[in-house]
């Protein structure tokens, strides 16, 4: 009986186009989400994998760093206007000389870092993402979402930072680098990530706005 009253609270206040209201829970969720992309921007995992390079076998390493499927889980959790207002909070911290939550600092001039695009995209990548998720909570959907988010964001960082370096006059060498190392090498993990990421935030919006109701 009880498990039925459950599924029904679910259902009844649970739907992808619903926009969640406004209460001390919601400002709560909001604080953590931001928290978490702030915790995100300084989590570093090593990827090492295997490069075949002219017979020999060279080992290529990077540094991942989870923002943006911290992000695409903001904008599943929160929907379109907290997801936004979590994000632009976000920036807005950055962008002032007390919070330097960025990865290499903060203040109005990291809006002339290479990497800036990249987060700046995070508020069209939650609009774009969230708008395919009101539709349906289905895979296919969801993938959908997490295909555009995170096109969106290498899309647009690559653009912004395509003019950053040719305003410096860097050379196509470090352009093509930069471009490899910041998306082509970690955009499979952005999506796998993001995919799951996107999954546990879907199953935590039901029983966290349940529980809130």
């Amino acid at each position: 009986m009880l498990n039925k009253r459950v599924k029904a609270g679910i259902k009844k206040i649970h739907k992808p186009n619903q926009r969640i209201r406004f209460c001390l829970g919601t400002l709560v969720l909001v604080a953590l989400c931001i928290l978490l992309l702030i915790i995100g921007t300084f989590t570093q995992i090593k990827i090492n994998f295997n490069v075949p390079d002219s017979g020999i076998v060279s080992y290529l390493k990077f540094e991942y760093i989870p923002q943006i499927p911290i992000v695409l889980f903001i904008a599943a959790l929160l929907g379109e206007f907290w997801g936004l207002a979590a994000i632009i909070i976000y920036i807005v911290m950055g962008l002032t000389p007390w919070y330097p939550v960025f990865a290499l600092g903060g203040g109005l001039s990291y809006i002339f870092q290479y990497n800036f695009g990249y987060i700046f995209a995070f508020i069209f990548a939650v609009f774009f993402s969230t708008q395919q998720l009101k539709r349906n909570d289905s895979f296919l959907n969801t993938l959908l979402a997490v295909l555009l988010g995170v096109a969106i964001i290498h899309v647009i960082g690559i653009f912004y930072m395509v003019i950053i370096a040719l305003l410096r006059h860097d050379s196509f060498d470090f352009i093509s680098n930069y471009m490899y190392f910041q998306s082509f090498a970690k955009i499979l993990y952005d999506i796998v990530f993001s995919f799951l990421a996107v999954l546990i935030a879907q199953g935590s919006r039901k029983i966290l706005w349940l529980l809130m109701s």
